[in-house]
């Protein structure tokens, strides 16, 4: 049963420019969680329940998610983790990709290279030979990343009834040995970077936003801005981590630019929160209000200005963005006030609840 939608209207504001729109993708990765099962043995890790956070016959991740943009109309793309399905086996994430497509959503291919310890039987003898799990892609070969890819887009395939066209690594882990390892596995379009949260070491890769080339691949980071004080931080544009005034700082400062695509980065678990109840199998969830919030102001400012902002998916847009010529390479700016809304809600709010912060 879709949840109550929270009204938010935006009056038409003149546009910035008189130009085409610039193209704004709605990214979500969705996962689910080792939760650290590999290196605690009393724990497992969580599926379905991790995405879906049900309470009070609602669901507050995935399930909000969904209506929200469907509230909107606004379509997304949803880069979805499968080599899971080694420990789970396949049907828990291709019930959630059956949902993510019958609202019309776009479904593409993300990986977390920590779930290959659950391939074989004895991964816990694995393990004592390298007893701290990495989930990166950067400390492998190309050949193997290659392999990693194929396998990869064989399951998804599998799962959603149709071979990924576009790759997200987990982590937002990159480096070029991963663009030769797309080239391998056919899978020329990405969204591996988001300096916010893992700042490449080939300074080379260190893109902010727009559209780039990588060794023959098309890569859309996630858009990193530069928050004004304290420490002029750079951050990913995120529901979890930015003020809807930041965003909309953002996206106007982008349209001023003529920079696209922007990209925002979401997760089904960004809005709800999981209250421990004893154990680590049995959590309890409750809706992030505010995150909640955040993602509808945002979809309704989105659907409000179609003349300036153009919503989009990978599918959809792949084509274009690979006959578009490169953009510029701008650090974009967050605003003063975004900033003040945002220390107040992830930092004051939290407290004056008695949430963890």
């Amino acid at each position: 049963m879709p949840q109550r939608a929270l009204s938010y209207s935006y009056l038409p504001q003149k546009a910035l420019v008189t130009d085409q729109p610039i193209d704004v993708c709605l990214t979500v990765d969705v996962e689910f969680t080792v939760n650290n099962s590999l290196t605690h043995p009393d724990r497992a890790p969580l599926g379905t329940e991790w995405i879906d956070g049900v309470a009070g016959g609602h669901s507050h991740g995935l399930g909000f998610l969904l209506d929200c943009l469907d509230r909107h109309g606004l379509k997304g793309t949803f880069f979805t983790e499968v080599f899971n399905t080694y420990h789970f086996g396949d049907e828990p994430m291709a019930d959630i990709i059956r949902r993510i497509q019958a609202r019309g959503q776009d479904v593409q291919l993300h990986l977390h290279p920590v779930w290959l310890y659950f391939k074989f039987s004895a991964w816990r003898e694995a393990l004592s030979r390298e007893p701290q799990p990495r989930d990166i892609f950067t400390d492998r070969a190309e050949k193997e990343i290659g392999a990693w890819l194929e396998d990869g887009a064989g399951i998804l395939e599998r799962l959603a009834g149709k071979r990924p066209i576009a790759f997200r690594s987990g982590n937002l882990n990159v480096g070029r040995v991963l663009y030769a390892g797309m080239r391998r596995a056919g899978i020329r379009l990405a969204s591996n970077i988001g300096v916010g949260l893992s700042d490449p070491a080939e300074p080379e890769l260190r893109f902010y936003a727009g559209l780039q080339r990588i060794d023959g691949v098309t890569e859309v980071p996630v858009t990193t801005y530069r928050a004004p004080l304290p420490g002029n931080r750079l951050l990913l544009l995120t529901a979890t981590g930015s003020a809807f005034a930041e965003m909309r700082a953002v996206l106007n400062a982008a349209h001023r630019r003529r920079i696209g695509p922007v990209v925002v980065l979401l997760h089904p678990h960004d809005f709800r929160m999981a209250l421990p109840n004893g154990h680590d199998c049995c959590l309890r969830y409750r809706p992030d209000s505010v995150r909640q919030s955040r993602l509808e102001r945002l979809c309704a400012f989105l659907a409000a200005h179609p003349e300036r902002f153009r919503v989009t998916t990978f599918a959809e847009a792949a084509e274009r963005w690979h006959a578009t010529a490169v953009t510029d390479n701008p650090l974009l700016r967050g605003s003063v006030g975004g900033l003040g809304t945002r220390l107040i809600e992830n930092k004051l709010l939290p407290g004056l609840r008695g949430l963890p912060q």
